[in-house]
């Protein structure tokens, strides 16, 4: 599918820790789960534009470079949705914890002909659980890779 949606779109959707960011946090894992459901059920609604809204308080990016993948993603939701169809859905894949400080929740948007990888990582700073890196994209067969 990668060669199906705009590699500008992936490119920008691969957000880099920037260090002076200020995040909300999430104060459980649980309360991480919920905000990723939350922002899953906006995005297999075809809601992207929400699903960035929700998630941008807690993001430890520069704020600059999150709403540049956010109007580029707005930009290029027409063109994959003629490419992959409307969304449908979504569905959970699976959780990873590394230590006690990095969590990466792993989802699929639903469309009529594709899934589209979502991928969390939060970090555990000292206020609480944050958003460090988030992306999505047609890389769906690295949700193979074990």
């Amino acid at each position: 599918m990668s060669a199906f949606i705009p590699r500008t779109l992936l490119a920008a959707l691969a957000l880099v820790v920037l260090p002076a960011a200020q995040a909300d946090t999430l104060k459980s894992e649980t309360e991480v789960r919920a905000l990723t459901d939350k922002i899953m059920a906006q995005a297999g609604a075809g809601r992207t534009d929400d699903a960035y809204g929700m998630l941008s308080p807690y993001a430890l990016v520069d704020i600059r470079a999150f709403e540049t993948a956010r109007t580029n993603a707005r930009s290029s939701r027409m063109a994959i949705e003629a490419l992959v169809g409307n969304s449908v859905g979504y569905e959970f894949i699976r959780s990873e914890k590394v230590g006690e400080s990095l969590i990466k929740l792993t989802y699929i948007e639903k469309t009529e002909r594709q899934a589209i990888p979502w991928m969390f990582i939060f970090y555990k700073a000292p206020a609480g659980w944050a958003v460090s890196t988030f992306s999505n994209g047609a890389d769906v067969d690295a949700l193979f890779d074990r």
